[in-house]
């Protein structure tokens, strides 16, 4: 192996690649030449599949709907799986589609947190809260400033706020 190829290889990943499931339009010459599904994405390539993979070395426009974000960028085909897919690597990338693309990659990574709570809210059990006349005012107190901080109260902050005036 010669280090010119190492490097190049270690230089192509310098990015996390994360999975996502988008629309490719492909374009040469500014015409239509195929339509793909984009398996992954970072900050300087992309999967796309598709059945008919341009050969390595081609340059094309591309025009990608990840995130709900339309993104297009020039690329260039660095890698074929034939019948399933290409590498592209993007070579031109204007800069407001570059913060567009960012933002659709943190999309993709941030977790719906209100998802997460929903789910886990569902998977705890029905406790019953027990709440004497004495704690009461303070409780109430306590949740009235959560819900005016946050807009909600999860299941699990009013246990802790019952639990601390136990």
């Amino acid at each position: 192996m010669n280090v010119g190829s190492g490097l190049q290889f270690l230089e192509r990943r310098r990015f996390t690649r994360y999975p996502c499931t988008g629309s490719a339009k492909i374009l040469r010459s500014g015409k239509h030449s195929e339509w793909g599904t984009v398996k992954d994405i970072n900050r300087g390539s992309c999967y796309i599949e598709t059945t008919q993979p341009l050969p390595g070395g081609t340059e094309v426009q591309l025009r990608l709907t990840i995130a709900d974000t339309a993104l297009y960028m020039g690329a260039k085909v660095v890698a074929t799986d034939p019948l399933v897919g290409m590498r592209m690597d993007f070579i031109v990338l204007p800069p407001e589609q570059g913060t567009k693309l960012v933002q659709a990659i943190e999309r993709l990574t941030v977790p719906d947190l209100s998802l997460a709570v929903l789910q886990a809210e569902r998977t705890q059990s029905n406790t019953v809260f027990q709440i004497t006349r004495e704690a009461a005012p303070d409780i109430l107190t306590k949740i009235v400033e959560r819900i005016n901080e946050k807009g909600v109260l999860t299941r699990q902050e009013l246990r802790d706020i019952v639990k601390v005036h136990r």
